[in-house]
């Protein structure tokens, strides 16, 4: 992961030298003039959902025709970037997941501005928070349409819970667990209990604190404050105060979905879309879930927008794409088929929101749980270099479970390495 931060940190850093030239700005061609055939080129990451209704845009739009290419997360940022930077090759349409787009705000010049298309007219149909974060600082430019969000929530295996003695009603889950603190101090009364871990690693513990308010890495006129950022600093000790009730095993790999499926730990902290990896890494375990809300506070993990880089040759009708893909009604039904969760609130009190049922997780109302959730998440301004500070404060925290150093040293450590990479 590390390697990988780098490996990004540095394409960014060529990409915001590489200056591009005045064709960038390409605009239309005069097929959309003559009303001939249209092909719009689009770049995409797997899982986004939107393959059918893009086919049904074309189907309700003859004369448009869409080209979608699809790389590995990773990879498709680091095409998109090089892109750029090059000043050709880039698509019409370009997914960013959230995480990167602070760093592209500061090359806005590289993607046509939404609001010269008309963008200001559907700005109240999104979240408030996520239309920020898709706008600069002061709102001049708009880079994107938000797509889905991932507003968090808290699965919990009922049956160890009810062992352990804890509550099991969601609603009192809620309540009783409703901060750290309560939720470390549960976590240790499951473990005496059932010799089992309360989730399965601090590192995300500290991200799912992390998301939980305004203040993070940098304040909003851009200044570092990691070293006296009050939320960082909670997140960090509670995330090393539960170092005894977590799992140890990291999200994502084979150990994860072992310890998942065998029931090792307890609870999982995610967003909607990642209702699917618990199913499908431990499909045994149908039934003995439940959701409740985060301890601490909502917060948010992923959704990314749809951007139009300066080199397409089809804004317009792009745009009028990309509005019609990520409305209210389009992305109701991808949440229907796909579990993304929508970024246009007016549908929340939808019925085939609110009364979503998922019997793997004992629920009739999942979307009641992640609108509500979806509805308390803070804007925060993430920084230009957020994505590499994450990886930092994350490795830091390996390095305490896995003994390798002490809490106060990993912090020391991990602050030096923020100002190595990120300080300029």
């Amino acid at each position: 992961m590390k390697r990988f931060a780098l490996m990004i940190s540095f394409m960014l850093l060529i990409f915001g030298l590489v200056a591009c030239s005045s064709s960038d700005k390409a605009g239309s061609d005069d097929s959309s003039k003559s009303g001939g055939q249209i092909e719009l080129t689009m770049w995409l990451w797997p899982g986004m959902g939107m393959d059918d209704y893009i086919k049904e845009y074309e189907e309700l739009n003859p004369n448009i025709k869409i080209k979608v290419q699809e790389a590995e997360y990773s990879d498709h940022h680091q095409n998109l970037l090089t892109t750029l930077g090059a000043g050709s090759g880039a698509p019409d349409i370009a997914g960013v997941e959230s995480g990167y787009i602070e760093k592209f705000k500061e090359n806005s010049k590289h993607f046509f501005n939404l609001l010269d298309y008309g963008a200001a007219d559907i700005k109240d149909e999104y979240l408030e928070w996520r239309w920020r974060e898709a706008s600069t600082n002061d709102g001049s430019v708009v880079l994107g349409i938000p797509t889905d969000v991932g507003p968090m929530a808290m699965a919990y295996r009922v049956d160890i819970f009810e062992e352990a003695g804890l509550p099991t009603d969601p609603d009192e889950v809620s309540a009783q667990l409703s901060s750290w603190e309560d939720y470390i101090e549960a976590g240790r009364k499951l473990k005496a209990a059932t010799g089992k871990n309360m989730f399965n690693h601090v590192a995300d513990l500290y991200a799912a604190a992390r998301e939980q308010g305004e203040k993070q890495y940098y304040d909003d006129d851009g200044t570092l404050i990691i070293e006296n950022s009050e939320l960082i600093k909670n997140a960090w000790d509670y995330s090393v105060e539960a170092m005894d009730i977590h799992n140890n095993t990291e999200r994502g790999t084979t150990e994860w979905s072992a310890s998942l499926a065998a029931g090792d730990f307890a609870t999982v902290f995610l967003p909607p879309w990642m209702l699917q990896n618990i199913k499908s890494d431990a499909p045994d375990t149908a039934g003995l879930w439940n959701i409740a809300l985060m301890p601490g506070g909502s917060g948010n993990w992923g959704g990314s927008l749809l951007t139009l880089p300066a080199q397409g040759k089809h804004p317009q009708e792009a745009y009028e794409f990309i509005k019609w893909l990520m409305s209210a009604e389009t992305q109701l039904k991808i949440f229907q088929k796909s579990g993304n969760f929508p970024s246009t609130p007016s549908i929340y009190e939808e019925p085939d929101v609110q009364n979503l049922a998922d019997d793997f997780f004992n629920r009739d109302d999942l979307g009641a749980i992640f609108s509500e959730a979806a509805e308390k998440v803070k804007y925060v301004y993430r920084g230009p270099d957020t994505g590499t500070i994450n990886t930092i404060m994350g490795d830091a925290l390996i390095t305490i479970a896995d003994g390798q150093e002490q809490a106060d040293d990993a912090w020391d450590k991990a602050m030096e390495e923020v100002k190595r990479q990120v300080e300029r």
